[in-house]
This record gives C-alpha cells, sequence and structure tokens, in this order.
C-alpha cells in the first residue's frame, strides 16, 4: 500500500524560483557594450564605408579578397565577446553546429545594431545638410544615443 500512495501522490519541491532573466541581464549589456565600442571607435572609418562594410567585419571573413585592417581589428574585439556569450549559456556536450548557430544570432544581432547606428547618424547629417544647418563640430564629435 505504501508503494502506491508514493507513486500517486504529489511531490512539493522546495526549490528556489529561477531567475528567467539572469543569463539576458549578461548577455544583453554585453552585444550592446560591445556594438557601442566598435561604432565609437571606429565611427569614422564606418560612416565612410557602406553599410555592408561591418559584416565580414563581424564575421572575421570576406567572400572575395582579404580583410581591411580595421575589420580585423573589429574581429578581433568580436570573437571573445561570442566566447563569453557561449560560457555564460552554460550548455554542456554543445555540438559545432549549435555553437555556430548561437553565434550566427549574436553576430547577425551585433551587425543589426552597429548597422543602424551607422544609418541613424547617417541620417542626422544628412538632415542637417538638407535644412542648411552648419554642423560646427563635424562628424568626429557625433556620439550615438541610447541603445540599438
Amino acid at each position: 500500500m505504501k508503494f502506491v500512495r508514493k507513486l500517486f501522490s504529489k511531490k512539493v519541491k522546495n526549490e528556489e524560483p529561477e531567475d528567467l532573466t539572469e543569463i539576458a541581464r549578461v548577455i544583453g549589456p554585453l552585444i550592446d557594450n560591445t556594438a557601442m565600442e566598435i561604432f565609437v571607435s571606429y565611427k569614422m572609418k564606418l560612416l565612410t564605408e557602406p553599410l555592408t562594410y561591418i559584416v565580414p567585419a563581424v564575421w572575421g571573413s570576406k567572400k572575395d579578397g582579404e580583410l581591411t585592417a580595421t575589420q580585423k581589428e573589429i574581429n578581433r574585439q568580436i570573437v571573445p565577446v561570442i566566447e563569453q556569450i557561449l560560457e555564460s549559456l552554460q550548455f554542456k556536450g554543445m555540438t559545432g553546429a549549435q555553437k555556430f548557430a548561437i553565434g550566427f544570432l549574436v553576430r547577425g544581432l551585433i551587425v543589426s545594431r552597429i548597422t543602424y547606428m551607422m544609418k541613424t547618424v547617417k541620417n542626422q547629417v544628412t538632415e542637417k545638410i538638407d535644412s542648411g544647418q552648419e554642423d560646427e563640430y563635424g562628424l568626429e564629435h557625433l556620439e550615438p544615443l541610447g541603445t540599438a
């Protein structure tokens, strides 16, 4: 009879509630700060190049040709961030395909954030030029506001 009672009785677990945002609170600012640091550090180069310039820099490879020195520097900043994010996810026994998929998503997010900042600043400059306002500071003094 004890066996049947144990089988059908509900067990009350006294576990701590899980913080669902714990990992996101680490990863979110890491991605935001990395995108912001890269944009601020290389803004003059990024603003003079097409939006697609950042994609090979974040990925660390280019379909045709070789990366520029700036793209290589940007990639050196990205690689440790991807590794840190994979560590913070605390997955055990992750396959190469799973690591690549997560890296793919993170890289895509970083590219999106940086291109958003590039386009926003270019639009601000274009608006000033179109409205006839003089830019007394120039592009080198522009700073992005907020996070993407």
